[in-house]
Parts: structure tokens; C-alpha cells; sequence
């Protein structure tokens, strides 16, 4: 007989003893719906079968049911643990509702009790989404016990698979015999996700080429989770206008993804379209095409440098990553950045070896890397770059490493890293990720950048930090993530993530390690939270990096700053930053000259400064219109489709929305509009409120608020489009006797976002 279910989430458990380590990854791939599994725990031996589909579609519902023999009895207590690593989004299982999805169910033919919950236990890391199952009675031996996931008998329409593609997806089956014993495992079955309906079209040009010269343009499909999605049939490349740019149509192969030459016949900036019948369409991102070499500028090399696979606690092989990274998102350079504590040195062998063999010269650059993840008290996370294809791997701990054989090496507090690699050509990033680094400890030879932006969070208060201590460290973006996909990586369901990933562009003379190492320590470098968005920053001879002392001879009283921009799609603003202090907005809705009755409604929170689990702040919610219409409801700038709008009509809106710093929203289509009366009610936990549509201005409508800090913000958007190329110059304020940091900030129609690094100006002696 079945019992109900107790749902309990906890971070340890008494009858748990188990250590990382324990349990060997012997996986067995699902062929033909079964995989049959055994092992020995203790005296007995235990056969375990997997029923259900060997290859699965990401982010559908499947049904797979698992079970149990034991050649022994199996006392009361004895606990079964059906595990899934960190990165995972499968569904969470549930039992309250039998015709809900994610629905599980537990029998035995002789009845025997049990109770079963949900919980994470730290021992088990990385496999930290557990469902635990304890037998309340004595089950005889040779007696089955079943689990069935997604079970269909109550109308369940199945079991949640992963949003991302993983070539062998792994359940960990264990089994404590007897409350006093030990865990083992006695099965580990994967299964493929493969990447589901093809969702959009993205084609990607290198940000600057010369006319009448070929270059190396890349087209891929993605599914709606931003997995590769096979498209079959004729892809048209043609400009803006619609005129062809090459005669023939392109065709992506299985892999979904595919490189090929072209070129463009004058200087200026060009955005390409792709297209394939009437569904699918893209915009490139923006290309400065010179006249000659002379007038092009250094050319920008764009790339994740934070991400990790199944070394460490992600997934996917450091091989499949490194793929993903260069030939499916089209990154020119990534590294791998595996939890220290986590990686054993055969791994780190491994990783030394696939860093090398990734590596294409000329075209795609690996940086050897490793996470330092020690936690905050002791500095917190910081990723290190190493020079060459092989250095010794120094942990901050062995916490979930069985060879303790080089324990002696650990360098167990940030500051002992900054002692062990200070006089070396070893670069740190600081970044906010699972344990935060803390700002207090830095080291100005090797600590030479600061990540703002991943899919934990947009941490700008972690940029801000960095800018009020004096830091000079140049502004990174990457992913952070765990799920194999650096360059593309899509929170999913949302379980362990925020956000999408972000990029960092460098200026790069030459696409070699070499050069990549030198620009990133001269801060070379900015940061998007995706977009390939085209941005110069320069004071004179001074870009982006550079130190200047101020005054020197023949300069003017006060510094000027210029900036070049191009917009992977309109733009909306451009602020101007001293340090941490916003100095002048340019803000291109507020100056356009006419607007329409397209109502932006936007949000953006974070909970608390730090990682997702923070700084995650749900805003679902609803908003109502009074003596007003909208004819037309879309959603803006969320992440994932577990997002989004969740019901409208032509007088309210409600939706599901999670943000970390970032910005979610909808546009209304406002008809019927009494200037006198209309009013928008806005409800949602962190802020609810009403406001008459006739006092949103030109600049819009704002309401702030903190601890923690959360606003919402109503815009009209302008008849046309905003510019998305702009040169501007601003001036900096009256100098003073101390130094500062200038920077801008680029947002964009779509909510994209690209910061730059400062330029650092001392002013007197």
C-alpha cells in the first residue's frame, strides 16, 4: 500500500553517513526503455531496472518507473535516495496532486509502509536534489519495490524532463540497508536530452571587418530553452532592406550550427537577417565594416570565461563544453572554471588536457582555469587564469576530495592565494557566485577584474562595492554556469539559476592566449549581460583600463570623455559614472520627439546582494487598467519561458516573473485612453500600487524603494525607433585632489545591458 508523502527539505539527516566519493560514477545509458543494474551492499546483492525512454526532449513530460529487488530483507527503516546533480531541472516530485504533473508514486506487491520526502543533503554534493524514501516496516526479501515517475494511472501527464541538453543525464539510485549502515549506490541510469522545436534563428558576425573581404559569419537554431533545435529547409542571409547578400541560401546541418563566408561591399555599420520561410527571422548583431584597415578598430574577441561541466558540479563532459562554447555559440575564447574543492587531480589532468586540445589558434582561445570556493568568511569565490597548459592545482579545501594525499597544498584563505601566486602571471576575477567574495581582501598585481553580471544575478551593487574601495579592476560578464553551455546558458525552470548568461568583449590585436591574457590584466574589457553590443570608451589617447594621471601638460581643465556605440537593438539610455555616482543620463526615449501609446511596464528587484538563492525576488503578480483598454498585451525582456504572461485581456495582465537585479515587464497597447481618468493598479509582493496614466511624462513614471531595494517603472516607448548608433562626449565634473573611475552604461529597448571598464584618472600628485 501506498502512504502519503511528507515533503521535508533539510540540509542534513541523522541516518546519512555518506561521504562524496562513495559512490563510483558507473553510469548505464537507457537502450531500448530498460537498463538493468546491480551491486553488492554488504551481503546482499541488489538488482535494480530502469523502464522508460533511452532519449528524452528537453523541457517535455515523460514517464519512467524504476525497481527495486534485494536478496536480503530490508528492515524498517532502511531508506532508498533517488538523486539528480546540482544543475539539474527535472521535476521536483510531488504527491499532493495525483493528476498534476511531476506526480510520483511508490508500491510493493506485500504493502509495506513508507513515507517519502524532499530534502538536500550537503554529504551528497553535487547530487543535491534528492527525494528520499523510508520503509516503515520489515519488506522480505526477493519482494520488488516500485517508483514511478509522471505515474499516468491518476491522470498525471508525466514527469518534468531537464531544459538543457545533456548527452547522459544521470538518476543516482542508493540505498541504506539498515538505519546504522551505509549508503551506496546501486544504479546510475542516463538518458539523452536532446534540444526540442526549433524556437529562433541567431546569426553572428565578428564585430568589425574590411570591405570586399571575407569573413567568418556563424548561423545556429535554438529551441526556446536555447538548446541547438534541427531546422531543415533554406536559410536566406540578405540586409536590412531585404536585398540578398549572397546568392545561394545556407542549409544547418543536424548539428544546428554552421560557419561560412561572407562579405560586405562598403564601410559602415551592418546588420545582417536570416531567414527561413515565414516563421523563423533574426537580426544580427552589428558589424563595423572599414573602408581599409587604417580606419578599423582593434578588433573585439567575445567570450565566457566562467562556466563549468561535469567536473565540478555541472554537467556535461569539459569536452562537450568547450564544443558548445566554440562551434555552437561562437565564442572566440572560454574557460573552464570547476569548483576547487570538488576536482580531483584525475580530473584536473583532464581538464589540463581538454583545455589544450580545445584550443584552435587564430580562431578559438582555452584559458587553464580552476574556481578558488572558499567560502565568504575566508574571501569567498574568485576565478584564476593561468598562462600555460598546465600549472599545479592549489584548492581552498579537500571538502569533496577522497585522495588527501596533497592536502599540504591547499590554500585554505583568499589572502594565501594572493601570497602563493603574487610575482606570477596568474590573472583573479572577483565574483559574487555560490560564496561571494568579499571585497575586503584584493590584491591589485593579480586581482584585475570584477564580474558584474551572470546567471546568478546582475550584481551591481557588487560593481559598486568594488568602485567606493578605490578598486581599479576592469568590469567582466560570463555565465557562472553549471549546465555545459558556456556563451548560451538559459536558467530553465529557473531551480538553480536567475538569468541568462552574459559576455565579455576584449580588445584583441590577435586571437592568441598571449594577447587575451595581456588584454584582460590591462582591463581591455567590458561587460553585456548577452548581447553583442559594439561600445569604445576613450579620454584622449586613454581607453578603456588605461591609468592617467591629471593634470598633465596641455590638457584642458577638465577631462572629456567619448563614446562609441552600437545597439544590438534601439536604444533606450546611456549613463555617465563617476565611481559608484551616477553624473548624466542621455536618455534617447525622453528626448524622442513624439510618443506612442505603447505602455512599458517593467519591474527589477534582488532580494538580498549575493548569489541566486539571495538575490532572488518573485514578483508574480497582476496589474488591472481602469477607464482604459489594451488591445494588444506582450511580455518583456524575461528569461526563460517559465516565465512570462500568464493570463490577459484587454483590461488586466498577470504574470510569473523572477528577478535578480535584472529587469522583467510587459508593453500594453493602450486604446481607448481618458487622459482624466485612466488608471493602472500594479499588484505584486515587493511593491503594489496605483497611478493615473496622465501623470507619466516624457521621462516616465518611477517608484523606488529599499531594504531591498525594488522598482517599478512606467515608460511610454516612442513613435520609431530610438538610434542604435550614438557618439557622445561627456565631461567629467570639477577635479578634485583624489582619483576616480569614469564608465557608462548601455541599456537597451530590449533590457540587454553593457558596461564598460572605467578609465582611471588621479587628479594632483
Amino acid at each position: 500500500m501506498n502512504h502519503p508523502g511528507e515533503q521535508r527539505r533539510s540540509r542534513e539527516d541523522p541516518g546519512v553517513v555518506a561521504h562524496h566519493g562513495m559512490f563510483e560514477p558507473v553510469t548505464t545509458p537507457v537502450t531500448g526503455g530498460f537498463a538493468h543494474m546491480s551491486a553488492r551492499v554488504g551481503t546482499a546483492q541488489v538488482e535494480l531496472r530502469f523502464e522508460g525512454s533511452g532519449e528524452v526532449i528537453a523541457g517535455s513530460l515523460e514517464r519512467f518507473r524504476l525497481e527495486l529487488r534485494c536478496d536480503q530483507n530490508l528492515s524498517a527503516g532502511a531508506r532508498l535516495g533517488f538523486a539528480r546533480r546540482w544543475p539539474s531541472d527535472w521535476g521536483s516530485p510531488q504527491w499532493e496532486n495525483p493528476q498534476a504533473p511531476d506526480y510520483v508514486s511508490f508500491s510493493t506487491p506485500v504493502g509495506t509502509g513508507m513515507r517519502w520526502w524532499n530534502t538536500r543533503l550537503h554529504p551528497w554534493h553535487p547530487f543535491d536534489h534528492i527525494l528520499l524514501v523510508e520503509l516503515l516496516h520489515n519488506h522480505p526479501a526477493g519482494q520488488p519495490i516500485h517508483a514511478s515517475f509522471g505515474d499516468a494511472r491518476w491522470g498525471s501527464s508525466g514527469f518534468s524532463v531537464q531544459t538543457f541538453i545533456e548527452e547522459a543525464s544521470p538518476l543516482s539510485v542508493r540505498l541504506l540497508a539498515h538505519p546504522q549502515g551505509i549508503w551506496h549506490e546501486v544504479g546510475r541510469p542516463t538518458v539523452r536530452v536532446v534540444g526540442a522545436d526549433p524556437s529562433r534563428l541567431v546569426l553572428t558576425l565578428p564585430s568589425q571587418a574590411i570591405a570586399q573581404q571575407n569573413f567568418s559569419a556563424h548561423l545556429r537554431c535554438e529551441d526556446q530553452w536555447g538548446n541547438p533545435a534541427v531546422l531543415t529547409g533554406p536559410i536566406h542571409i540578405v540586409g536590412e532592406a531585404g536585398s540578398p547578400i549572397i546568392d545561394t541560401p545556407v542549409f544547418l546541418p543536424p548539428e544546428a550550427w554552421l560557419r561560412f563566408d561572407l562579405r560586405l561591399p562598403h564601410s559602415g555599420w551592418w546588420r545582417l537577417q536570416a531567414r527561413a520561410g515565414e516563421r523563423f527571422s533574426c537580426l544580427s548583431n552589428p558589424i563595423w565594416v572599414g573602408a581599409e584597415t587604417t580606419n578599423t578598430p582593434i578588433p573585439l574577441a567575445w567570450g565566457d570565461l566562467h562556466a563549468q561541466s561535469v567536473i565540478g558540479c555541472g554537467a556535461r563532459t569539459i569536452d562537450q563544453y568547450f564544443a558548445h562554447a566554440r562551434d555552437f555559440t561562437a565564442g572566440d575564447f572560454s574557460s573552464h572554471q570547476a569548483n576547487c574543492f570538488l576536482v580531483s587531480s584525475h580530473e584536473w589532468q583532464q581538464t589540463q588536457l581538454s583545455t589544450h586540445n580545445a584550443q584552435r589558434p587564430g580562431q578559438f582561445i582555452t584559458l587553464l582555469g580552476v574556481e578558488w570556493s572558499g567560502a565568504s568568511r575566508v574571501g569567498g569565490d574568485h576565478n584564476l587564469y593561468f598562462s600555460g597548459d598546465d600549472a599545479p592545482l592549489r584548492r581552498c579545501s579537500h571538502e569533496f576530495v577522497d585522495d588527501k594525499s596533497d592536502l599540504h597544498t591547499d590554500l585554505p584563505h583568499i589572502q594565501d592565494v594572493f601570497n602563493h601566486y603574487r610575482d606570477s602571471d596568474v590573472l583573479i576575477a572577483a565574483h559574487v557566485g555560490g560564496r561571494t567574495a568579499d571585497l575586503q581582501y584584493h590584491d591589485a598585481s593579480l586581482e584585475r577584474l570584477i564580474e558584474v553580471h551572470s546567471t546568478h544575478a546582475t550584481s551591481e551593487w557588487f560593481w559598486f562595492e568594488a568602485l567606493r574601495r578605490k578598486r581599479r579592476v576592469g568590469v567582466i560578464a560570463g555565465s557562472d554556469s553549471v549546465d555545459g553551455r558556456p556563451g548560451g546558458s538559459h536558467p530553465g525552470q529557473m531551480g538553480v539559476r536567475n538569468v541568462r548568461g552574459g559576455l565579455t568583449a576584449v580588445a584583441l590585436p590577435q586571437l592568441s592566449r598571449r594577447a587575451l591574457l595581456e588584454a584582460l590584466r590591462a582591463r581591455r574589457c567590458y561587460a553585456t549581460s548577452g548581447a553583442r553590443i559594439v561600445l569604445q570608451w576613450r579620454s584622449g589617447e586613454a581607453s578603456m583600463g588605461d591609468e592617467v594621471q591629471w593634470p598633465s601638460a596641455g590638457t584642458p581643465t577638465q577631462p572629456v570623455f567619448e563614446l562609441s556605440v552600437a545597439g544590438t537593438a534601439p536604444i533606450e539610455a546611456i549613463d555617465f559614472f563617476r565611481d559608484d555616482t551616477l553624473i548624466e543620463t542621455h536618455d534617447c526615449y525622453t528626448l524622442a520627439d513624439a510618443h506612442s501609446r505603447r505602455l512599458r511596464v517593467s519591474w527589477m528587484g534582488a532580494s538580498a546582494p549575493g548569489n541566486w538563492q539571495r538575490a532572488r525576488m518573485t514578483w508574480d503578480g497582476r496589474l488591472a487598467l481602469r477607464a482604459a483598454r489594451a488591445n494588444r498585451v506582450e511580455p518583456w525582456a524575461f528569461d526563460t519561458p517559465a516565465e512570462g504572461i500568464r493570463h490577459s485581456n484587454d483590461t488586466e495582465v498577470s504574470w510569473r516573473s523572477i528577478t535578480a537585479g535584472d529587469w522583467d515587464g510587459v508593453i500594453l497597447d493602450i486604446e481607448d485612453y481618458d487622459p482624466g481618468a485612466a488608471e493602472l493598479h500594479f499588484a505584486s509582493e515587493p511593491l503594489s500600487f496605483s497611478c493615473r496614466l496622465d501623470v507619466i511624462g516624457k521621462a516616465g513614471w518611477r517608484l523606488d524603494l529599499d531594504d531591498p531595494s525594488r522598482s517599478v517603472q512606467l515608460r511610454w516607448i516612442p513613435i520609431g525607433p530610438t538610434p542604435r548608433e550614438l557618439q557622445l562626449k561627456f565631461k567629467a565634473p570639477a577635479p578634485d585632489s583624489d582619483s576616480h573611475a569614469y564608465w557608462v552604461r548601455i541599456r537597451q529597448s530590449d533590457g540587454e545591458i553593457a558596461w564598460s571598464s572605467p578609465i582611471f584618472i588621479q587628479y594632483g600628485a
